[in-house]
């Protein structure tokens, strides 16, 4: 299993361990490079002790990917293939026994070409673990089969006063509560204290009303203070995307985040690049919101209004509202795993009792796994929604509600 020399293979690495490692197998052309530069002579040219192979093997593990990839650019990443020697215990990182020379031989040995990960046969995509599903917390979606999972991007429009906000505090609670998640919560429209902690408090207490003790205060607010982190506008600035994506990266890295609630994005000051539309914006917006959710894990709710423009006629009408409602782009259909969408009439139903609160659930990306969309019904009861009617039920709620 040695270099064959017609072959003029050699083996780059990034540690004198691991060719230690390397060489204890049996692989005789080897040479350690721990930065990119290093692969170039003092002309500026590949170093010649490197020019004369024809092909080779980059030894390196997933957290230096990035540094392997630099390293094959510059070699010529048709001649390179990568791999990683077999995982081994951070306490036994001495000698090439650690790993076991058969194991190292099958890793180089089965090296594969380089961007595997962007430019892949079936086999060299890994399987996916079985998709974890999560409930919402709310009886009556929970029953009807409604599922989140992780990473996710969940639009939730609707106009003002239509209850976004309290349904997505409802949710924070209840991720919370169920299943032990952080959520980061933007503050643009109203002050943290009082009233965010307040409803905040109702959800903690499983208070319906108003009426709280000094120890239900101080109780909820223990959970606040774990269950919750808050991302508060600069003082006479806007919050521009740059900003927002660098403080909700550092959150995750400080505190640890699950899900991200952005409360509306309509307040954030997006920055329109000259030349660009404000749909194609959106998209790439949207975009790396997904990118953010994926290399975090998270849970993005983002929160928009619908354009002002027949918001009332809509509402007057009980007509349905769709993610295609949201303002300036129709991506948020596009881009969401999750999309729900919520309104309130105007009038009363004729009853004396004023309307409930319509809920959309547009979009749900798997319908296997997460629930197929439908339509419900939310009712208020003291700080959080409780579902009234659901699917064909709800529907003829709503479609008897227009004129």
């Amino acid at each position: 299993m040695l270099d064959r020399p017609q072959k003029l293979r050699a083996i780059i690495c990034g540690s004198a361990g691991d060719a230690e490692s390397l060489r204890a197998s049996g692989y005789r052309s080897i040479k350690v490079i721990s930065s990119p530069e290093q692969t170039l002579g003092s002309d500026g040219e590949l170093d010649p002790s490197l020019a004369m192979f024809t092909e080779f093997v980059l030894v390196y593990s997933e957290a230096a990917a990035d540094l392997r990839d630099q390293i094959a650019v510059r070699l010529g990443d048709v001649r390179c293939r990568w791999a990683e020697l077999p995982e081994q215990s951070p306490s036994v990182r001495q000698t090439h026994a650690d790993y076991g020379t058969d194991a190292i031989v099958t890793a180089v040995n089965t090296a594969r070409p380089m961007w595997t990960d962007e430019i892949s046969r079936l086999s060299d995509i890994p399987e996916a673990p079985d998709a974890q599903t999560y409930e919402t917390g709310i009886r009556g979606l929970d029953e009807i089969g409604i599922r989140m999972v992780r990473p996710m991007f969940w639009p939730i429009i609707g106009p003002y006063g239509s209850g976004k906000s309290i349904l997505a505090r409802q949710l924070a609670a209840n991720f919370w509560k169920l299943h032990g998640w952080r959520t980061l919560v933007t503050v643009f429209e109203e002050k943290v204290k009082p009233r965010m902690r307040r409803d905040f408090r109702r959800h903690f207490c499983d208070h319906a009303h108003s009426i709280m003790t000094d120890e239900d205060e101080a109780r909820a607010d223990l959970e606040i203070e774990k269950a919750l982190m808050f991302l508060r506008r600069p003082r006479r600035e806007r919050l521009d995307a740059g900003r927002l994506f660098d403080r909700i990266e550092y959150a995750c890295r400080v505190y640890g985040l699950d899900v991200v609630m952005i409360d509306p994005v309509n307040e954030i000051d997006h920055q329109v690049g000259r030349g660009e539309s404000k749909t194609d914006y959106m998209g790439r917006f949207m975009m790396d919101l997904k990118a953010l959710a994926d290399d975090y894990g998270l849970i993005v709710m983002l929160l928009a209004h619908p354009p002002k423009d027949g918001t009332a006629s809509r509402n007057s009408k009980g007509k349905i509202y769709t993610l295609n409602d949201g303002a300036d782009t129709a991506h948020y259909g596009n881009k969401a795993d999750m999309g729900w969408t919520v309104w309130r009439p105007f009038r009363d139903l004729g009853t004396g009792a004023t309307a409930p609160t319509y809920l959309n659930i547009d979009k749900t990306k798997d319908h296997e796994i997460m629930g197929k969309p439908t339509l419900a019904t939310l009712h208020l009861k003291g700080c959080s929604f409780v579902v009234g009617k659901t699917g064909f039920e709800a529907y003829a709620e709503i479609a008897g509600d227009s004129e």
